[in-house]
């Protein structure tokens, strides 16, 4: 592409606001958007790093027990994103079957979407107690390992669980893990593990461009970004993680568009929103025009 003299005080104010956030598919943010230029780009931390679906409605009144609760209503309530109501109908079910490790793997993970992670370690681990090789239970018990920085004793368990059933997001949650502990080398490897396990997983091509993006690797981050959005057009996270690899090869009005889009997916963003008010003060001329889907391809 055709390069321009940008500002130096403009590209260091971009470097500095990539937004991140952890798993919540929780995910949700965990580092903030810097006003001022900063003197180097800041650290980048993957945004909307794992993938998790469903979040809580809010509070529901209380579930009354009458009689015996069947595997189907407590996963129905669940289903219907009713977590809170998920909780009481699972206890009432693993009070009757307690030695099924489903019924303790869906007790914790509807107690982990209703916010309770205490409660949702306790059901993983009785599920573990039960059957030691539960995998499900193995992933969803690291995912808060990971969240709460116990990182060392996630990794037991990912480990454990890849051995039992490999798969993308064991993968994907080892370079979240391996990232966590800045070993970054052993994250890009795992993220890279999880795309050829999974060639639509748009959350490990979301994170390992991200990964690249803090190491100044704007070029081999833009194709992985440009493929997540490919992919997921929905989420607002990755319009933006890739505006911000935009920005970084002085893409500046391609930048702008990705910001848009993210705001098109979410009004309330207000990464994107910070990002493209300063993108959008970059008087810049002409550029070529940022083809998505031939960028994507380079990705795959």
């Amino acid at each position: 592409m055709r390069r321009k003299h940008i500002p130096t005080v403009l590209l260091l104010a971009a470097c500095a606001a990539v937004g991140c956030s952890k798993a919540a598919e929780a995910p949700e943010a965990r580092t903030q958007q810097l006003p001022i230029p900063a003197p180097k780009p800041a650290p980048v931390k993957p945004e909307a790093i794992d993938q998790e679906t469903g979040q809580g409605v809010g509070e529901v009144a209380p579930t009354k027990i009458t009689g015996p609760v069947s595997f189907a209503d407590a996963d129905a309530a669940f289903q219907a994103k009713n977590y809170n109501e998920a909780v009481t109908l699972f206890e009432a079910y693993t009070e009757q079957r307690p030695r099924n490790p489903w019924g303790h793997f869906m007790l914790g993970l509807s107690a982990s979407k209703a916010g309770d992670a205490a409660k949702a370690e306790s059901a993983f681990t009785q599920a573990l107690s039960i059957d030691p090789n539960h995998v499900k239970s193995l992933v969803n018990l690291s995912r808060l390992l990971i969240d709460q920085g116990r990182i060392d004793d996630a990794l037991v368990d990912l480990t454990h669980a890849g051995e039992m059933a490999p798969s993308a997001e064991v993968q994907r949650l080892l370079g979240r893990a391996y990232a966590e502990q800045h070993k970054s080398d052993e994250a890009a490897d795992a993220y890279r593990r999880a795309i050829a396990l999974d060639p639509r997983d748009a959350w490990s091509m979301n994170n390992l461009g991200l990964l690249f993006l803090e190491q100044d690797r704007a070029d081999e981050a833009l194709p992985l970004l440009a493929r997540a959005v490919q992919l997921r057009m929905d989420v607002p996270a990755f319009h933006n993680n890739l505006g911000m690899a935009l920005e970084h090869t002085e893409r500046f009005q391609a930048a702008a568009e990705e910001y848009r889009d993210a705001l098109t997916a979410d009004r309330g963003y207000g990464k994107a929103k910070q990002n493209l008010a300063r993108v959008e003060a970059v008087r810049v001329g002409d550029e070529e025009p940022f083809d998505l889907e031939a960028v994507a391809t380079v990705g795959r």
